[in-house]
């Protein structure tokens, strides 16, 4: 297809299309597991805030190692194989992180989980990317409402399941059995083979300052989701099982957040978007950390969780377009500096939450929203014509 044609032909979901959103809400419920299952691995093994904590470096770790991997562009799978594989060894490890015997084990699995989960991760964007080209700023954020379903309905499953004689564990059996159909899926439908890697000598050694963008929201986003349900059953006083049901009101706001971008960004730049996702991050803070009143705090829950869950597509579709690395290589960079992120935020919020509440740990949300602000203010070249509305 020539570029002109790219440029004039709508956005279109077809089967692949279809099949990647599959793959992302399956990626997605074994994305949000960990946090509202916390409390109760806290409880059962007898974990710190900090002790707690080293299941997300574990899960960034991962992660980091999966977003090198890709964006060396050593791995010799196809997308096809990297997508089907990763989503079912992640079920699989899923098992460890909800029936371990000890924290050895949890966190064990919860690398070897996040490995998994993000290589099929970057494969799956990567496919949306160059398969819409111009429009991978919509298919990437829609891909992302698919992960805010899966968001929305886990924290409620834990919640049901342990109020059962099944208990919370049960509920990581749920998310291995949802990864191997989603796995089934993209392998009957198939997944197009990605295009030819870029020559080496013309990749610049500048990193683009998107980078940082991804950065700061993923740190912000990771943040949020980790601590939330400890900061509802710690600071705001729910019990363990409604604290955890409340972390669906966050992946609600990110649901209702990515539709609507979805929708805007068919019109508007996603630089544009992204400074207003952020003020709305800005503005729904305090009533998030303010003290002792719970209605207010879940307005704060929907307000950031509706600017947090435009965040992370929106700046990944903007380095796809700022590198010339090619969509693969571009989504290992983004992850790379994702799983750095999802170890600094977390790991720094059970900080200051060891040194003096959790309420303190999440004044990083706010912080690393202005970090990302800055970041924007320096401007990546524009690299290829599908710039507007595509990202």
């Amino acid at each position: 297809m020539s570029r002109a044609e790219q440029v004039s032909t709508p956005y279109q979901r077809d089967a692949v299309t279809w099949a990647a959103f599959g793959a992302l809400f399956g990626f997605g419920i074994l994305n949000a597991v960990l946090g509202p299952a916390l409390p109760f691995l806290r409880a059962e093994l007898g974990l710190s805030y900090f002790t707690a904590s080293l299941h997300q470096v574990a899960f960034a770790l991962g992660g980091g190692t999966a977003g090198l991997l890709a964006a060396s562009g050593r791995s010799r799978l196809s997308r096809r194989t990297t997508v089907v594989g990763g989503l079912a060894g992640a079920g699989l490890a899923g098992l460890g992180i909800g029936f371990g015997p000890d924290v050895v084990v949890t966190v064990g699995a919860a690398y070897v989980a996040s490995a998994c989960a993000t290589s099929s991760l970057i494969a799956v964007w990567a496919t949306l990317a160059d398969v819409h080209a111009r429009h991978r700023a919509v298919a990437m954020t829609e891909g992302e409402v698919a992960v805010s379903l899966a968001g929305v309905a886990t924290p409620l499953l834990v919640a049901l399941l342990a109020g059962t004689a099944l208990g919370w564990r049960s509920a990581f059996a749920v998310t291995t059995a949802v990864a191997l159909l989603t796995a089934a899926s993209v392998f009957a439908v198939g997944v197009p083979p990605a295009s030819a890697p870029p020559d080496p000598s013309a990749v610049p050694r500048r990193l683009p300052p998107t980078l940082l963008t991804i950065f700061a929201v993923v740190a912000l986003e990771f943040v949020l989701s980790f601590w939330l349900a400890s900061y509802l059953d710690d600071e705001v006083g729910l019990s363990s099982g409604l604290a955890a049901g409340t972390v669906a009101v966050l992946y609600a706001a990110h649901l209702l957040g990515r539709i609507l971008t979805s929708r805007v960004a068919r019109r508007v730049p996603p630089r544009t978007l992204i400074v207003a996702a952020l003020l709305g991050v800005l503005l729904g803070s305090p009533a998030l950390l303010s003290n002792g009143v719970t209605w207010l705090v879940i307005v704060g829950i929907a307000v950031v969780g509706a600017g947090t869950g435009a965040l992370f597509p929106l700046a990944s579709s903007l380095h796809v377009q700022a590198s010339a690395r090619g969509a693969d290589g571009a989504l290992g960079q983004t992850l790379t500096v994702a799983a750095l992120a999802q170890v600094v935020g977390p790991l720094g919020a059970g900080a200051l939450a060891q040194a003096a509440d959790l309420r303190v740990g999440l004044l990083l949300v706010p912080g690393f929203a202005v970090l990302a602000g800055l970041s924007l203010l320096r401007r990546a070249p524009r690299r290829r014509a599908d710039h507007h509305a595509g990202g």
